[in-house]
C-alpha cells in the first residue's frame, strides 16, 4: 500500500479458477474500500499484474496447469513482480503446505473457510507490514 495510502485503498488481484469464491472475496474486499482485480488462472494472474501495478495478490492452491505455489515462485523471481506480497489461499490445513508456500515466497497463507472478518484482517497486516529481507525470518507464516 503506498505510503499515506488510507486504509483499504490498495488494489488486490485474487487469482482463483473458482468464480464463486472470486465473487465472495470481492463482496468481501470491495465493502471494505479495497479495488479488487482477478483472474482465473495463474498465467492470467501473472498476467494481470505485469500490466497492473499492485498491492497484493491472493493466489489459490489448487489450480489447473500452474498452481499457486508455482505461480508464487514464478512472481517472485520476476523482477518486475518480486515485491508485490503474496497471500496463498488453500482448501485445506497442511503444514507442508505451508512451509512450501513460505519456500516459494508468499509472505502468508489462509484458509478459504475463513471468515469475511479474517480475511480483511490478513490483507491488512499482509499489507502493513514492512517487507526487507531480514524481516523474513525462518519460520514459515501460520495457516489462518
Amino acid at each position: 500500500m503506498a505510503a499515506g495510502a488510507p486504509e483499504g485503498s490498495a488494489k488486490i488481484l485474487i487469482v482463483d479458477d473458482q468464480p464463486f469464491f472470486i465473487a465472495m472475496a470481492r463482496s468481501i474486499l470491495e465493502a471494505k474500500g479495497y479495488t479488487v482485480l482477478s483472474a482465473l488462472s495463474a498465467e492470467e494472474g501473472i498476467q494481470e499484474a505485469r500490466k497492473t501495478r499492485l498491492d497484493l495478490i491472493i493466489l489459490d492452491v489448487e489450480m489447473p496447469v500452474v498452481d499457486g505455489i508455482a505461480a508464487c515462485a514464478r512472481i517472485k523471481r520476476d523482477p518486475k513482480l518480486k515485491d508485490i506480497p503474496i497471500v496463498i489461499l488453500t482448501a485445506t490445513q497442511d503444514p507442508k503446505l505451508n512451509l512450501r508456500a513460505f519456500q516459494a515466497g508468499a509472505e502468508a497463507t489462509i484458509l478459504k473457510a475463513s471468515s469475511a472478518e479474517r480475511i480483511v484482517n490478513m490483507v491488512k497486516v499482509v499489507l502493513t507490514t514492512e517487507r526487507t529481507p531480514e524481516a523474513k525470518g525462518d519460520v514459515p507464516p501460520p495457516l489462518r
